[in-house]
């Protein structure tokens, strides 16, 4: 049950998110507003008012530049840049995704749509997903590859499922039988790529997303059974799509709700989640599956305002949970913008939690005038200030100590409180800040945890002895071998290290330690891209952060213009790379491109390479291969084979752990195997080390003798995987 309620929990959750950000032109200016993720609105900077368009929720543009959100976007052409997708925009040369971008290759680029959703888009001969610059793995022929729906697409090989390959599937007889969500052929039915085990292509009758049936049987969308359904009388309630009946039974997501009656069930009142719908039979109440076991079924209502608090006339209750008897004299909903906050008698409730607040006949809420955030709100009773939050896994209430009740505000971000006196940060825990000075304060926007003033420095509300607020920034999160900040004020290159709890995300420890060799420019230190690499650059030099040693180094011979940072530690500029900031000897940076998931085969326009790394001693030995550069390339991007114009080649993994890199010779013989008589223009990879062309079948680089190339066809039932073709059932994995 959990799991299916996740996934239409998480569809509901992105479809109400969809246009909660804007831009707003008001007082001869632009301002961005992201209510998810930000508690104000924000100036965008040097945004000309008078030819500012609105593009889309993430980006704008005027006569001059574009935006992406409140921030320009460097180095966009805005003659040419349109928006292709809800987080995608093109120019002349780019794509981009949010402030990421991608170089196009004009004369292989190709966006595909359905109904105006960017669903892929080709570029240099791979596929990516729209919205992303993740690479689709798996689709075998691009040339003839289209969409169909939002969720099924094509090739001449295969059909596909959000870029899934759908296996032992009848192409000549395959249909969509519901748009982006179930398909059949002569021989199954689908929900997505999966098979709907005994489901009869031929009787299959869509009920809606959640339920489908044939003349036996009733299936769940995600294939499930349900067991001894009548499906000559199942019927779903058009009131909610989680909900159908039979003569019978009632079920909730294809689980019987267990007491209810079919004859007399009905949906009643609902709440804004449209899974926890309310419902009821001639005995009891229901929330979603679930019964409500003491509700008094003549005066059951919901608490209007709320999502999920209800009444009758002797109790009051929180789901399908009792939690007070109820006093209609002194009942009220106290706030309820992503948290319900009630009040009942002399007790008050917080999602059905009663909080420790002393004085309940006083209490109020203090409402932020910025932005109220979902999960910390802050009350008042006469004494005291509190704060309210899921501060252990179940909201509870926490006493702001010494607060001062009558001054006490909400600030810019709803972690931060003030009063006449102090500030506060609410996180894990209340902080008071030391010495904070509130008419210098200032709250990072982009890293809330941070904070400063005219005197010092703050993380998570605690100050950092030692850097100086004057010129204060923060580089970034190096977060891949070691958990610290690179941060910086006017004089110094600091590293903040920090130490959590893995299970509470408290902080244990910080350490500061300064970074005085090498020797960096601080006003123009910054890292290379914004996340996930340990790459740096100031003015006039590269560096690299090595997590192994923990230090930073100077890279010397860097083109500190024209360097990037790239995946699996490597960067380039206009003429080398560099692997774990060491200079690779020899290998121009013209052409260069990472061709597997490890990050050991690549290639540049000259050469095709492999790295071997011996992390034990922090050292590598590069060894060039004897295949055509131009055209070797992984069949994916996760392939066990590769090809070039000569051939197809299988890449034996296990083989890395012995091979002996002083005899280079022997290396390209070790690890890739040529399949003789491969014809290249049909290979394509399946899975368990199987491949096929049109002609053959292959374990591995070897021809799998007899077996049926054109029925050859490996697939999943509900508990196990089959490989298989007209004449035979083969292991699962070859050897």
């Amino acid at each position: 049950m959990k799991s299916k309620l996740s996934k239409i929990v998480m569809l509901v959750f992105l479809v109400a998110n969809l246009g909660m950000a804007e831009y707003i032109k008001k007082d001869n200016a632009v301002y961005y507003k992201d209510e998810t993720e930000q508690a104000d609105e924000r100036k965008v900077e040097n945004a000309d008012f008078k030819t500012f368009v609105k593009l889309n929720d993430v980006y704008g543009k005027d006569g001059k530049s574009v935006f992406y959100f409140d921030k320009k976007l460097e180095g966009a052409d805005v003659k040419t840049f349109q928006v292709i997708g809800e987080v995608n925009g093109k120019d002349k040369k780019y794509i981009y995704k949010y402030d990421e971008k991608m170089e196009i290759n004009p004369k292989d680029f190709k966006l595909y749509k359905n109904k105006d959703k960017l669903l892929y888009f080709r570029n240099n001969g791979k596929l990516y997903i729209g919205g992303s610059f993740f690479e689709v793995e798996y689709v075998q022929d691009l040339n003839s590859f289209e969409v169909i729906d939002q969720g099924y697409s094509k090739d001449k090989y295969n059909i596909y499922y959000a870029g899934t390959p759908i296996y032992d599937v009848d192409k000549s007889t395959f249909q969509i039988i519901m748009p982006d969500y179930y398909a059949k052929d002569k021989n199954n039915v689908y929900s997505g790529s999966d098979k709907i085990k005994d489901a009869n292509p031929d009787t299959i009758k869509i009920l809606n997303q959640v339920y489908l049936k044939d003349d036996k049987n009733v299936f769940l969308n995600f294939g499930q059974k349900i067991e001894n359904a009548d499906a000559t009388t199942f019927e779903v309630m058009e009131e909610n799509a989680s909900y159908g009946k039979d003569k019978n039974n009632v079920y909730y997501l294809g689980e019987k709700l267990k007491g209810a009656d079919a004859k007399s069930f009905e949906i009643i009142l609902e709440p804004n989640n449209l899974v926890q719908m309310y419902s009821k039979d001639r005995n009891s109440v229901f929330i979603g599956g679930r019964k409500i076991k003491e509700a008094d079924l003549k005066t059951f209502e919901r608490l209007s305002g709320t999502d999920y608090y209800s009444k009758d006339k002797n109790n009051l209750y929180y789901q399908e949970v009792k939690i007070d008897k109820i006093d209609n004299k002194n009942l009220k909903i106290l706030y309820s913008d992503g948290v319900d906050l009630i009040k009942n008698g002399n007790k008050i409730f917080a999602e059905g939690k009663k909080l420790n607040i002393k004085s309940p006949e006083t209490f109020e809420i203090i409402l932020s005038k910025y932005y109220n955030f979902p999960n910390l709100i802050y009350g008042k009773d006469d004494k005291n200030v509190y704060a309210i939050s899921k501060f252990d896994k179940t909201y509870s209430s926490k006493v702001i100590k010494n607060a001062d009740v009558n001054s006490f505000e909400v600030m810019e971000n709803s972690m931060y409180t003030k009063d006449k006196n102090n500030i506060y940060f609410t996180r894990d825990n209340i902080i008071k800040l030391e010495g904070a000075d509130k008419g210098s304060f200032v709250i990072i926007t982009e890293e809330v945890d941070f904070s400063y003033d005219k005197n010092n420095v703050y993380f998570r509300g605690k100050k950092i002895n030692g850097i100086n607020s004057d010129g204060f920034k923060i580089i970034n999160l190096n977060n891949q071998n070691e958990s610290f900040y690179f941060l910086a004020d006017n004089k110094n290159l600091y590293k903040l290290i920090t130490i959590f709890d893995e299970d509470t995300d408290e902080i244990v420890k910080t350490k500061l330690v300064a970074v005085k060799n090498p020797k960096v420019d601080i006003t123009s230190f910054e890292s290379v891209k914004k996340f996930f690499t340990n790459y740096y650059r100031d003015k006039s030099n590269i560096y690299y952060y090595d997590a192994d040693y923990k230090a930073l180094k100077r890279l010397e011979g860097t083109d500190r213009n024209s360097f990037i940072s790239l995946e699996a530690n490597f960067g380039k500029d206009n003429k080398n790379v560099f692997y774990n900031g060491n200079k690779l000897e020899g290998v121009n940076s013209d052409g260069f491109e990472i061709l597997d998931e490890n990050a050991i085969i690549f290639k540049n326009k000259n050469n095709v390479y492999f790295l071997k790394a011996k992390n034990e001693e922090k050292k590598y030995k590069l060894i060039p291969l004897n295949f055509d550069s131009s055209s070797f390339k992984p069949v994916h991007k996760r392939s066990g084979y590769f090809k070039d114009k000569n051939g197809i080649y299988y890449f034996d993994y296990s083989n890395l752990e012995t091979l002996d890199t002083k005899k280079n010779e022997n290396i390209q013989n070790k690890l890739f195997f040529k399949i003789e008589g491969v014809d290249i223009p049909t290979f394509r990879e399946l899975q368990f080390g199987y491949s096929k062309d049109k002609n053959r079948v292959y374990c591995k680089n070897k021809e799998i003798e007899e077996a049926d190339a054109e029925s050859f066809v490996i697939f999943y039932t509900d508990d196990r995987i089959v490989v298989k073709d007209k004449n035979r059932i083969y292991e699962n994995g070859c050897e």
